[in-house]
Parts: C-alpha cells; sequence; structure tokens
C-alpha cells in the first residue's frame, strides 16, 4: 500500500512535514460516504469556465453556463459537475503558494452558487505540461503547488460541506515516471487531507490517467480517497478532427463506429495519402462493444481487488468531424458499460468540441442524441 505523506507550506511560507496517515485522526482513515458514490454516478465536465481565462478566443458565453444552463443540467440528471482551474490563474502572481484573493473568491462563489444547486462539485487543479514536469522534479515547487491546495481547500471546506464538495488533486499528470506521479499525487493529496478532513479526494494514474495507469497503482492509506480515470478508447475515433495532440488526428474525419474494413474502405479516398493506413487500421481492428468492455473490465477487476471506489472522470468524443450516428453508439455503449460495471462517470463536456451544446448563453442547441445516449432526459425546449 502506497503511504500519503503529506508536505504542505503553512503562513508566512513556513513548511512543515506532517506525518503518515497511520499517525492522523481515524476520521482520515473513513470510507468514501455513500452520498459521494451516489452523486458521482453521472455528471458533466465544465471545462472552460476557470481555465485559458486569458485566451481570447474562449468567449464566455459560448462556454462557461448561466444559471438556465446549470437548471438544464440538474433537470436532465447530472448529479456532479467537475470544474477544473488553471493553478497560475488562481495563484496570488507574488505569492504562488497563496491563492489570488480576488480570483479565488469568484471560483469559491461559483463553486457554492453549484452546491446550491443541488450538484456534487468536484474541483479539479489543471496546468501546463511545463509546469506540471516541474511539479513532478522539482521538490520545492511540488511543496508549493500542494500549499496553494491546501490554501484553497482550507478556505473551501468551510464554505461547503463534505457531501457537496470533492477535491481532485491534478489532472491528467501526462508524464511516462508512474513513481515521480504518484509522489506528486501523494503530496498534493496530503495538503488537501490536512486542509480539509471531512471531505473525499480523487486521484488518478500517470501519463494522460488511461485504464492502464490506473491499474498500476496501489492504493493509498487514506479510505477517503476515490481513483479516476479517462476514456477515449479509441482515440482515432474520438479525436478525429482534433486540432491538438496528435497531428494526424486532425486529418482523420469520418470514421465509423463500430468500424471494419468494409465500414471504413469508402472512405479512404477521401482522406490525405498519410492519413490513409490509420483509418483502414482503425477498420481492421474492429472496435465495438466488446472490446470497449474489455478495457472497461480491467478498470472493474481493479476495483473490485483492492476494494476502492473507482470514478471515469472524463469521456467523450469530437462531434465535428464523425458522423453523428456513430458518436451516439459509442457513447450509449461506453455509458451502459461504466454503469454495469458500477463506475460513475462524467462527461466531457458541457461545450465546446465534444459538448452536449451549442450556440451561445440563452441560444442554446442542445445535441438530443448524446443526450439521449448518455441516458438523460430531454432538455427543456423554448
Amino acid at each position: 500500500m502506497g503511504l500519503l505523506l503529506p508536505a504542505v507550506m503553512r503562513s508566512l511560507g513556513s513548511m512543515l512535514l506532517f506525518a503518515s496517515l497511520l499517525a492522523l485522526p481515524a476520521f482520515a482513515q473513513a470510507e468514501v460516504p455513500a452520498a459521494i458514490q451516489s452523486k458521482l454516478a453521472r455528471g458533466i465536465n465544465l471545462s472552460f469556465w476557470f481555465t485559458y481565462r486569458d485566451n481570447p478566443q474562449i468567449d464566455p458565453n459560448l462556454f462557461r453556463p448561466d444559471a438556465a444552463d446549470l437548471a438544464q443540467l440538474r433537470r436532465i440528471g447530472f448529479r456532479h459537475v467537475r470544474l477544473p482551474f488553471e493553478r497560475a490563474w488562481i495563484a496570488d502572481a507574488s505569492n504562488p503558494s497563496r491563492v489570488d484573493a480576488a480570483r479565488a473568491g469568484e471560483f469559491m462563489s461559483s463553486v457554492e452558487r453549484l452546491a446550491a444547486q443541488g450538484f456534487l462539485v468536484v474541483i479539479t487543479l489543471t496546468s501546463t505540461t511545463d509546469d506540471i514536469n516541474r511539479m513532478l522534479t522539482d521538490k520545492a515547487w511540488r511543496d508549493t503547488v500542494a500549499a496553494l491546495w491546501w490554501s484553497l481547500a482550507k478556505q473551501l471546506s468551510s464554505r461547503v460541506p463534505a457531501d457537496k464538495l470533492m477535491f481532485e488533486v491534478l489532472n491528467e499528470p501526462a508524464t511516462e515516471d508512474a513513481a515521480a506521479s504518484v509522489a506528486l499525487m501523494q503530496t498534493l493529496a496530503g495538503a488537501v487531507r490536512d486542509a480539509a478532513p471531512q471531505h473525499s479526494i480523487a486521484v488518478a494514474g500517470h501519463k494522460y490517467s488511461s485504464v492502464d495507469e490506473l491499474v498500476t497503482l496501489k492504493p493509498f492509506l487514506d479510505r477517503n480517497l476515490i481513483y479516476t480515470f479517462h476514456f477515449y478508447e479509441p482515440m482515432n475515433f474520438t479525436h478525429q478532427g482534433a486540432y491538438w495532440g496528435w497531428p494526424m488526428w486532425g486529418k482523420l474525419r469520418g470514421l465509423p463506429y463500430p468500424s471494419s474494413p468494409a465500414l471504413v474502405e469508402p472512405l479512404l479516398a477521401t482522406l490525405d495519402a498519410d492519413a490513409q493506413p490509420h483509418a483502414r487500421y482503425y477498420g481492421q481492428q474492429e472496435w465495438n462493444r466488446a472490446k470497449l468492455a474489455a478495457i472497461l473490465d480491467k478498470a472493474a477487476q481493479w476495483q473490485a481487488q483492492n476494494g476502492v471506489p473507482v470514478w471515469c472522470s472524463e469521456f467523450g468524443a469530437i462531434k465535428t468531424q464523425m458522423p453523428p450516428a456513430s458518436r451516439a453508439a459509442w457513447l450509449r455503449d461506453t455509458r451502459e458499460l461504466l454503469e454495469q460495471r458500477h463506475i460513475g462517470w462524467t462527461h466531457f463536456d458541457f461545450s465546446q468540441h465534444m459538448g452536449l451544446v451549442d450556440g451561445a448563453q440563452g441560444q442554446r442547441v442542445w445535441n438530443l442524441d448524446a443526450v439521449k445516449a448518455l441516458g438523460l432526459k430531454a432538455p427543456d425546449t423554448p
């Protein structure tokens, strides 16, 4: 079993190293409450609300939910929201171990508003790859980020009760070094646990937190932890048309799900020559429900073997470059397979490229096929 060794910078920049969880009071050993696990059953990411705040291309009216949006999300059946925030945005520029008062105030007020609507709110630290690499390799910087987490968690845990707020310590620690990722997770989770003894915490595996990374983890001693993974298999299907990541994704389009050589063959002539072999191979792989099930079985088996809760905090598919029926079929299969394995899920995303809605605030157009595939109620129409 892995130890959870918190290292948190306290007031005036002093550093205190806490004992392992073996020495903590009994409340740190409590199981994840059933109410939290129930609310994790169905949720949605609100990923562009407190991220990319300095990017002028991120139009708040398109990407951030208003009161009407939140009411719709609650009515159609979502029980939790996952709310990422950027480290650099919320940190005090003059002292990155502390939160910026004004920005943290805005963030915490939004968390309180979401909780008042009946959602469990999962807040998630995100950062750039370079910043995460610094956390992984620079102990002083890792402790600084832990102190930032402590500062935010201490304030939020006093304002939002443990049945309405959960802390996910880091989104996708993009590193091949599993041991370094575990050490970072332990440090950040330890800081949050010291600041918020009663609240549940989520941790993930290394790289991009897929099932394969989840099953390499050894559960920490803290019993009030949830273990999370992301699911985008197969990537060439879910990420076709992506403008980020692997450049080849931007050249793929029209790939169907389920896949077969016969279904993919007519598409090849429409693709760039260098993309054709990848599309052909996707057809040869014959992706279908059974193949998805085999991957998710590994997560379910790890959950059962370790007796800990597992949660899929991201799954989704880009809607702009794939057949709508294929997207709906993949969403339906993935959602049903997760539910059959008693794994809660959080769809990615509310808006933007994988979102359930298009259009600006007050003019939302819901993707009804996707909503249905997720087993949700139809949204109200104007």
